[in-house]
């Protein structure tokens, strides 16, 4: 569970699948077929072997997930191109009493899953996550599909050096990928659409979120304070990138429970920089959002009148977004129709900048802002200064 974010409880009342002993091909590689256990295949795996698991449904023996990886393992889907032609999956479905579709966690930060591959299955159904890591360290994410997985579609947490690309994420009710206390993890040309935030990141360092396509969000990309997400602080929280990425259209109504921090978030947002520092945002096309293309915002501003209210619940480090630059994006036709109720509805804009204090240092440079307008309040319009 994202600690205390959501709260979400769903029985599904599927089959159980059958479990079978899988077939065994060459060393190192165990293959499953449609009908046995991807689960009992994993088991039986070595550290470093891979499971091969070929086209068909799968819903596994209850457990708290479907699959559960505690060990380096290769979990392929095995799909031809006849297979892609007709259609044809690795559908990993829902079974009694579980929460998650695929878990990998190790036994925690002196004992990491090193080496870890999930390629090619489509995970469709779970209450809580998708693809959940934990204490994992060496890992790739490729070609997966998350589809409605109620909390989160693809969540490396407490990990690090991995990679998350090519997949595709939507349906969740707070983040369709949510990279979240890890470190040098890169999240490359994935597209993530119908959730409250599209690409989050929170309590990590040297994140690079490169060429995806976000849209159909609440938020399309949210950098967000430790605090919203009831996490504490790291000692420096840095280098967080966007560069290249298309965030368009992101003006779904918000979906997430009420009283959550997701569920306080307006629609309309491109990119949401709330409360957090040492953030880089280069070439990046943002379009279409209706309340704000960039939003800068302090913490406390952004969640004021909510539960996560800093008078009630005061911020373990300061609530300020410092040091970030948005340099080379091209951010139009933002900003036009924001939802009159909000109490921020009057700075929408293409670039919204919020700040109630000056001399924390974020700039802007050489970007495209056209058809709509720029709205900064305290710090007037830093398009054109110089980032250093």
């Amino acid at each position: 569970m994202n600690r205390g974010r959501l709260s979400i409880c769903i029985g599904l009342g599927l089959g159980l699948a059958v479990v079978c002993t899988p077939s065994v091909g060459r060393a190192g590689t165990i293959s499953v077929h449609e009908g046995e256990s991807i689960q009992a295949a994993v088991d039986s795996a070595k550290a470093g072997d891979t499971v091969a698991v070929y086209p068909g449904t799968y819903v596994e023996a209850p457990n708290t997930a479907a699959v559960t990886i505690n060990k380096k393992l290769k979990l392929l889907a095995k799909i031809s191109k006849a297979d892609r032609d007709a259609g044809r999956k690795v559908l990993l479905l829902a079974g009694p009493g579980q929460r998650d579709g695929i878990l990998a966690e190790g036994n925690g930060a002196s004992d990491l899953i090193d080496g870890l591959q999930i390629k090619g299955f489509t995970v469709q159904g779970f209450p809580n996550n998708g693809i959940h890591l934990r204490y994992v360290t060496n890992f790739k994410i490729e070609q997966n599909e998350s589809i409605d997985n109620l909390e989160n579609g693809i969540w490396p947490t407490l990990s690090a050096n991995g990679l998350v690309k090519r997949n595709v994420a939507y349906g969740s009710e707070d983040s369709a990928l949510w990279v979240e206390a890890s470190d040098n993890v890169r999240v490359l040309n994935n597209e993530f659409s119908h959730s409250p935030t599209g690409l989050e990141v929170t309590v990590s360092n040297n994140v690079q979120l490169k060429g995806n396509d976000v849209h159909d969000n609440t938020v399309g990309v949210g950098f967000y304070h430790p605090s919203a997400a009831g996490l504490p602080p790291l000692a420096t929280m840095a280098n967080w990138q966007a560069i290249g990425n298309y965030v368009h259209d992101n003006n779904e109504p918000n979906s997430a429970p009420a009283g959550s921090m997701s569920g306080s978030l307006p629609a309309g947002g491109g990119v949401l920089v709330m409360g957090t520092d040492y953030g880089i945002f280069d070439k990046n096309t943002i379009t279409n959002n209706n309340f704000y293309g960039i939003a800068v915002i302090d913490y406390c501003t952004a969640v004021a009148g909510s539960s996560f209210d800093c008078t009630a619940r005061p911020p373990a480090v300061e609530p300020y977004p410092d040091v970030n630059k948005f340099r080379a994006n091209i951010i139009t036709g933002n900003g036009t129709s924001p939802d009159p109720s909000h109490a921020l509805a009057p700075y929408a804009a293409d670039i919204t900048y919020i700040m109630f204090e000056t001399g924390h240092y974020n700039c802007f440079a050489k970007n495209n802002v056209y058809n709509t307008r720029e709205y900064a309040w305290l710090q007037p319009s830093w398009n054109g200064q110089t980032c250093n």
